[in-house]
């Protein structure tokens, strides 16, 4: 059966924008302007950006809960332990940011995309995917439990580690990610490899399944 095409629709986002260091207040609206500055350890919820890019900021240890962001360009930010449980991500794409331990549980990500990111320790425990992608991502011990993302790619990314259990994997590519140690593995029907996978990605399923090679009689 063929591969169904993949169309992730990008961000619509000026290159000519305003630059700013703004508040990040509870329910503060941010539209079509270039972010940046230092807003480590900032508290806020409900904040909606539109048509922004963000560059460079830090957002280190920030809580920004239930908030929502649409047609953004963030690039080169440190997002590391920052909060953003029950948010809302559309049209939105991440370049080579550390996201290190971030939580974003409960979240949405939708036409959304991370390229050369670090998201090691990452908490997407219950997240729904749609149409997005990860590509040459570290995602080390990062955490889809019940995550559902059928269709979207993570390509190219170090997957050590990661917990899948009860996650939707249903034609997610896999191609070119380590493997190692999923836990969860099961979760993984469905999924596109490849050839150069089989062996590891045997590997987990049989240790998921508790199957024992051994050839002694």
């Amino acid at each position: 059966m063929a591969e169904k095409a993949f169309a992730r629709v990008p961000p619509r986002v000026s290159g000519n924008l305003t630059t700013r260091v703004p508040s990040l207040l509870a329910e503060a609206q941010f539209a079509e302007m270039a972010i940046v500055g230092d807003h480590s350890g900032v508290d806020a919820e409900l904040i909606e950006a539109i048509a922004c890019r963000f560059d460079g900021v830090q957002l280190t240890g920030s809580r920004l809960a239930r908030c929502r962001f649409t047609d953004c360009m963030v690039t080169a930010c440190d997002l590391s332990g920052a909060v953003f449980e029950d948010s809302s991500f559309r049209r939105v794409e991440f370049h080579g940011c550390r996201l290190s331990g971030v939580q974003a549980q409960h979240s949405l990500f939708k036409d959304v995309a991370f390229f050369d990111c670090k998201m090691d320790g990452a908490n997407l425990k219950m997240t729904e995917w749609e149409a997005a992608e990860l590509q040459n991502c570290a995602l080390v011990d990062a955490d889809f439990y019940e995550a559902s993302l059928p269709g979207c790619r993570l390509e190219g990314c170090d997957l050590s580690g990661v917990q899948l259990s009860k996650a939707d994997l249903t034609g997610v590519s896999l191609r070119g990610s380590v493997l190692e140690r999923i836990q969860g593995a099961e979760s993984l029907r469905g999924v596109t490899i490849g050839s150069d996978q089989v062996i590891p990605t045997a590997l987990v399923v049989f240790g998921a399944l508790n199957i024992v090679v051994d050839d002694d009689f």
